[in-house]
């Protein structure tokens, strides 16, 4: 089962299930997040590819609290959290998730801004 299988069968349902499809909440899938670095390659530049979050949450339109970043199922789901964390502190998100379609892992940043 690939990425993508993942987040077809289990994510998106799991997702929609939870509410996240109901006005005014949605979910954002593949959503580019930065642009690609450029990168100097002879006498020329290359631009890499963009950053692009898996699922980016929306509780309302221009407020995105969460990121979450999806990995195949045979995966553990912690392999994506580093992702997540960093595309999390990129945006500035408060929460940033990591997945394998059966197990979810939660990062909280709004814990560590009351210690």
């Amino acid at each position: 089962m690939t990425e993508a299988d993942t987040c077809r069968k289990h994510v998106v349902p799991a997702l929609q299930g939870a509410g996240w499809d109901n006005v005014p909440h949605f979910i954002a899938e593949q959503r580019t997040i930065t642009d690609g670095r450029i990168v100097p390659v002879g006498r020329g530049l290359v631009r890499k590819p963009p950053k692009r979050a898996d699922f980016l949450f929306f509780y309302e339109r221009g407020f995105p609290p969460a990121v979450l970043e999806a990995k195949a199922a045979w995966k553990a789901a912690g392999a994506g959290l580093q992702q997540a964390k960093d595309y999390a502190e990129l945006l500035g998100l408060m929460f940033a998730y990591a997945t394998n379609g059966h197990e979810i892992i939660e990062f909280d940043y709004c814990a560590l801004r009351r210690l």
